[in-house]
């Protein structure tokens, strides 16, 4: 237990007894010299000890300066502090003349973290094993533990957004930082609503654009149906038509030919009546041949007008059809132009769009990034401050602090493992085992080179 942690102070002391005063002063001075030393969270969490500090217990004797009462931060540093002045006019002895005490306080450094090693030769050659297996573990460790680790920041973040979410929500909890979040976040939350709207509306017209052409398209494959279906009932009326009039085409060239054929025949038989032949051939009966010719022409004639009759019928009706289905056919290219200009002119409506709600998410993502840096920041000074209502919400985030930190550590470690290997007993032990295994190869060598 130090000396003077329970002593009341009160003792009566003699006005000369100098020797006294000055004893008591020094066992006081001693007891502020044992007193426990803060050390860093970060040391201590990490067991990194601090050096050996040589304390006067008389420098503790030292008149300390009256406090000042206008400061308001007790942790704020004053610009006007005197620095500490080593020249001490206090001598190193007493008035006794002994020499005064000194006091040491402080702790050891830490060992660096190293693979294990043996001295000697067979040590050389096992380093060389623990290097292989001990490097490749670390690493996949250290990439283990740094992946855990940014899962733990994450988490943390996340915890620490929520601890400010909750303080922002709950009506009753005060604290000097809630002002200016509330204002912060009421503006970010404005932005954002109005980013949310025009998101909305893009969606909308993304909608309405696409109903159009679901619409357009429809319609489009109902006009086509039925223009292919009008197309159709002409072919069908057509058809037997053109059948008819080919029939009747076939016919008016059979007429041609019997009349051509029965012309040539009538030129024949009246060249008889001037030609040699026709002398000697009785001329009644070249008339009769010529009065049997003209007749069937006279036949052959008579079939004319009902066969040019028949045509005249037809072809104005084929005519009447075939430009029916001209008209469909350019009706059917129109429908196709203009089904390629709509989508053509809603492809370009839907990327402008697209890229106009891509500008908007963006601008709304980082509206909600702005809205959760807030709330990360307030829940960061809750965590500083630790009110206590929040004490559920604050548990999380001392267990996470608690796992970055032996996390920290750990990869410290690993890391000093891995820049720690001794590459000369590497090398040695290297060196050894090619020459072990070289010479048990010349060995077994010679001794099959002896069987054989």
């Amino acid at each position: 237990m130090p000396v003077g942690e329970f002593d009341s102070g009160v003792k009566t002391i003699n006005d000369g007894d100098e020797g006294k005063i000055r004893a008591m002063a020094r066992s006081q001075a001693q007891a502020q010299a044992q007193a426990t030393i803060k050390r860093d969270p970060a040391e201590a969490l990490l067991k990194i000890g601090g050096e050996e500090i040589e304390v006067d217990a008389d420098e503790l004797l030292e008149e300390e300066p009256a406090a000042d009462t206008s400061r308001g931060d007790p942790t704020a540093i004053d610009s006007q502090t005197a620095k500490f002045d080593r020249s001490d006019p206090t001598p190193d002895h007493d008035a006794t003349g002994a020499p005064r005490a000194k006091h040491l306080t402080g702790g050891t450094l830490r060992a660096s973290a190293a693979l294990r090693r043996k001295r000697g030769l067979l040590g050389d050659a096992r380093y060389v094993i623990t290097v292989v297996f001990g490097v490749r573990s670390s690493r996949r460790e250290l990439a283990e533990l740094e992946h855990r680790q940014e899962l733990r920041q994450t988490s943390r973040r996340r915890h620490l957004v929520t601890l400010g979410r909750t303080a922002i929500i709950t009506d009753t909890f005060d604290h000097g930082a809630m002002a200016e979040a509330r204002d912060q976040l009421s503006a970010i939350e404005d932005e954002r609503s109005k980013h949310v709207g025009a998101v909305s509306a893009a969606d909308a017209e993304l909608d309405r654009v696409r109903r159009d052409r679901e619409s357009k398209a429809k319609q489009y494959k109902e006009s086509v149906a039925a223009t292919e279906k009008e197309l159709a009932e002409l072919s069908k009326k057509l058809d037997p038509l053109e059948k008819e009039a080919a029939t009747a085409r076939k016919r008016a060239q059979e007429l041609r030919e019997s009349l051509r054929r029965i012309d040539k025949q009538i030129a024949d038989t009246e060249a008889l009546f001037t030609s040699v032949k026709g002398e000697k051939m009785d001329k009644a009966a070249i008339e009769a041949d010529l009065a049997t010719h003209k007749a069937d022409r006279k036949a052959v004639l008579r079939d004319e007008p009902v066969i040019a009759a028949s045509l005249d019928a037809l072809e104005p009706r084929i005519a009447a059809i075939e430009g029916s289905r001209t008209e469909l056919r350019k009706k059917r290219v129109e429908l196709d132009r203009h089904e390629t200009e709509d989508q053509r002119r809603t492809m370009e409506l839907l990327d402008a769009i697209a890229a106009k709600r891509k500008v908007v998410d963006r601008a709304s993502a980082d509206a909600e990034a702005a809205r959760d840096k807030a709330l990360y920041e307030l829940g960061d000074r809750l965590y500083v401050d630790r009110p206590k209502s929040l004490g559920p919400q604050l548990a999380p985030i001392d267990q996470i602090d608690l796992e970055l930190g032996e996390g920290d550590r750990r990869i410290m470690e690993l890391r000093e493992i891995l820049m720690n290997v001794d590459k000369a007993k590497l090398a040695r032990g290297l060196a050894l085992i090619i020459l072990v295994g070289g010479a048990v190869g010349l060995f077994l060598f010679w001794v099959l080179s002896k069987v054989l």
